[in-house]
C-alpha cells in the first residue's frame, strides 16, 4: 500500500544524512563568518550561507531547512518578508531573526512573520548563539516526533493488511477504512473546520471568501470554545482575558493586529505565546487563510491519526481474542 509520508521530504531530520541543516542569511561577511565558524565546529550541523534573501529563496524551494537565521535588514527584500516565505515553503522550519537592536517593534513583526527566537549582534557570547540554535533545533524535533510516532501507527496498520492478519471482517474493515482515510487526508491537506472570529468583521468577510466555514461570535459566546480555530482582534477590549480562556481549551488561537495595535499589547501577547498575524500591514486580514488553512490541516491530520490508532487497536485486541 502506498504511504505518503514514505515520499514526503526529510520531516524526521533526516533527508538523506544525520545532520541537521542551517541557513544563514546576511549580507556582512563578518556575520557569515562567525556563524560558519562557530557552527561548523558542531558535528552534527551542516551550515549553509547566503548574502541575500533572492540568494537564499532557491536553497528553501529545493532542500530542507532545519533552521534559518537571518538579518533583519537585508537588501530588497527583508528579513522579515524572508522568514514568512520560507515558513510558507517550509512549515517545520524554525526561523531566528538576527538584530543589530531588538526594538520593540522588530521583535514583533519576526515573531508575526513566524520567526521564534532572535539573536542580537554583535554576537557579545558565542555561547548564547549555539545555545539558542541547539534551543531551536528541539523545539522542531519536538514536533517531528510527534508526527512520527503517528506514521509508525499508520506503518504498523499497513504491515498487518498487507500481511494477511486473521481478524474478524469488521475488525478489518474499519482499519483498512481508517488508513485511508489517514491517507487521503494527508494528501490534501484537508482544511475542514469551524473558524470564529471576535472583533473583525473584514476578517470574516475574508475567510468566507477563501471557502472557510467563519462565523462572527461576540467575546461572551460559550460557542467560541467549541470552533477548531478562533481569531481574535486586538481591537477587542477582551482579547487577552478571552485568549487565556481560550488556550486551556479546544481551539488553535489567532491574535489579528489592527494597524493601531498598541506594543505593549503585542508584546503581552507573545509572552502568552499566541500566532500573531498582521502586525505593522494594513492589510494583516490577508494573511490569515494561510495560517488557518495550516492550523487546520494539523488538525484533520491529527483526528485522522487518533482515529487511525483506535482502529489498529480494535485490530489488535481481535487477533488476541480468536
Amino acid at each position: 500500500m502506498d504511504l505518503p509520508f514514505e515520499t514526503e521530504e526529510g520531516e524526521e531530520g533526516t533527508g538523506g544524512t544525520l545532520a541537521s541543516t542551517l541557513l544563514v542569511v546576511d549580507d556582512e561577511p563578518v556575520v557569515l563568518d562567525v556563524c560558519g565558524r562557530l557552527l561548523a565546529r558542531e558535528p552534527d550541523l551542516v551550515v549553509t550561507q547566503a548574502t541575500s534573501a533572492e540568494e537564499a529563496l532557491p536553497l528553501l524551494q529545493n532542500q530542507r531547512i532545519d533552521v534559518l537565521i537571518t538579518d533583519k535588514n537585508l537588501p530588497q527584500m527583508s528579513g522579515i518578508e524572508l522568514i514568512a516565505e520560507a515558513r510558507r515553503l517550509q512549515p517545520a522550519l524554525e526561523a531566528m531573526m538576527i538584530t543589530g537592536y531588538a526594538s520593540s517593534e522588530s521583535v514583533i513583526a519576526a515573531f508575526a512573520a513566524g520567526a521564534s527566537d532572535y539573536i542580537l549582534k554583535p554576537f557579545d557570547d558565542l555561547r548564547v548563539l549555539r545555545a539558542k540554535v541547539r534551543a531551536a533545533l528541539e523545539r522542531r524535533s519536538g514536533r517531528i516526533k510527534g508526527r512520527e510516532q503517528a506514521r509508525d501507527v499508520a506503518r504498523q496498520a499497513a504491515a498487518l493488511l498487507e500481511s494477511g492478519q486473521d481478524a474478524p471482517e469488521p475488525a478489518h474493515q474499519a482499519l483498512e477504512d481508517e488508513l485511508r482515510n489517514y491517507e487521503q487526508t494527508v494528501k490534501s491537506g484537508a482544511m475542514a473546520g469551524r473558524v470564529a472570529v471576535v472583533g473583525s468583521p473584514e476578517a470574516v468577510q475574508v475567510m468566507t471568501a477563501e471557502g472557510f466555514q467563519a462565523v462572527e461570535l461576540p467575546a461572551t459566546s460559550p460557542e467560541l470554545e467549541h470552533c477548531d480555530v478562533v481569531i481574535l482582534e486586538t481591537g477587542e477590549p477582551r482579547w487577552r482575558m478571552l485568549a487565556e480562556i481560550l488556550q486551556a481549551r479546544s481551539p488553535d488561537v489567532l491574535l489579528l493586529a489592527n494597524p493601531q495595535a498598541d506594543l505593549a499589547d503585542l508584546l503581552e501577547a507573545i509572552g502568552l505565546r499566541l500566532d500573531l498575524v498582521g502586525f505593522g500591514s494594513t492589510s494583516g486580514t490577508q494573511a490569515l487563510p494561510e495560517r488557518v488553512r495550516m492550523l487546520l490541516a494539523s488538525r484533520s491530520i491529527q483526528r485522522a491519526q487518533t482515529r487511525l490508532a483506535n482502529a489498529l487497536l480494535l485490530f489488535h485486541r481481535s487477533i488476541t481474542r480468536r
